[in-house]
């Protein structure tokens, strides 16, 4: 593989539709829990997470777009939505992270010059490690990469932490991608 040429556009440029499912493990000092989520990206402004419990019932349906996002708590019959994310759904606070970069952070496509965050990249120029200006102890971490198209590549596991002893690891798999036609 090779580092991506400048003439490439990056791909939250290029993806039309991109699918793929994930493992959350959620450890924390109240407990660890593993879900699964199926994500549905359409273009990179719509992103669709559809969180199931380890039975495989439906416990959420989040949908982001750049400027908000619909939370349907699915077990509560409750729904929130706005420009931020909440601070703490019951019991488990939620990292702040910027509603607009949401989308990218996940597949570790940062292109933006967002000057909220630290970044570090590989040679390749993938993203191995992020963190907010405003909160250093929010630590993302991109591992494995899986190459999609020639230039491209998504990560396979991306790693959040902080230091109040919580890590939500989540694995990526069953990729399905399709990129904007050239016209």
């Amino acid at each position: 593989m090779y580092p991506r040429p400048a003439s490439v556009p990056p791909l939250s440029q290029s993806i039309e539709t991109l699918t793929f499912n994930a493992r959350i493990a959620i450890q924390a000092p109240d407990g660890d829990i593993t879900l699964t989520a199926q994500l549905a990206y359409s273009g990179m402004d719509t992103v669709t997470i559809l969180v199931k419990d380890p039975l495989k019932r439906q416990l959420a349906t989040l949908t982001l777009t750049r400027n908000d996002y619909n939370l349907w708590l699915q077990r509560e019959n409750r729904h929130l939505s706005g420009s931020e994310l909440p601070t703490h759904i019951g019991d488990f606070s939620i990292p702040q992270l910027p509603l607009k970069d949401i989308a990218e952070l996940l597949i570790g496509q940062l292109y933006s010059k967002n000057m909220a965050f630290k970044t570090t990249y590989d040679r390749l120029h993938r993203l191995n490690r992020i963190s907010l200006k405003t909160n250093p102890d929010l630590i993302i971490t991109y591992k494995g990469w899986n190459p999609i198209e020639m230039y491209y590549w998504v990560p396979t596991s991306v790693e959040f932490t902080n230091n109040r002893d919580i890590k939500i690891t989540i694995h990526y798999s069953q990729f399905q991608i399709e990129l904007r036609k050239l016209t």
